[in-house]
């Protein structure tokens, strides 16, 4: 029941994305119709502009500036390290109390080593990000 509710959810997202994206398009053209009809003249470039609109700019929190991305990276990483370690605290309580060949413990013993490498991969890909200029005011002792 669950597998057929997200493969529902899934082709309803595509047949979404898919009707935005007509509907924007006929919007536009039913625009350059009425202008055409209300005889305004177009030149070349505003027809194109009209047909084939700028991207929008990224959102703010997505443009990288000041070292954001890098420290954002190696909190993310740090913190899925822990998230591993409580994980795999947690499932050896659950192996102690339960056995090794119950299905929890089986199922924590392949996660825990999944996280463990995502937050390892998120930290030290920070060293491909930008680093954030030094601040003046922090002294290393």
């Amino acid at each position: 029941m669950g597998a057929a509710a997200f493969w529902i959810f899934l082709a309803v997202v595509v047949i979404m994305v898919n009707w935005k994206k007509k509907n924007q398009e006929s919007l536009r053209h039913e625009t350059i119709r009425f202008l055409v009809e209300k005889n305004q003249k177009l030149d070349d470039a505003q027809l194109s502009e009209l047909l084939n609109p700028k991207p929008a700019p990224p959102p703010e929190w997505l443009v990288h500036k000041h070292g954001y991305s890098y420290r954002a990276l190696r909190a993310t990483g740090v913190i899925f390290m822990f998230l591993a370690i409580g994980l795999a605290i947690a499932t050896a309580w659950c192996a102690i109390l339960l056995g090794m060949n119950h299905q929890s413990v089986l199922g924590l013993g392949i996660v825990v080593p999944l996280i463990t490498m995502t937050g390892i991969g998120l930290f030290f890909s920070a060293r491909f990000v930008t680093p954030p200029p030094p601040d003046e005011n922090r002294r290393d002792l």
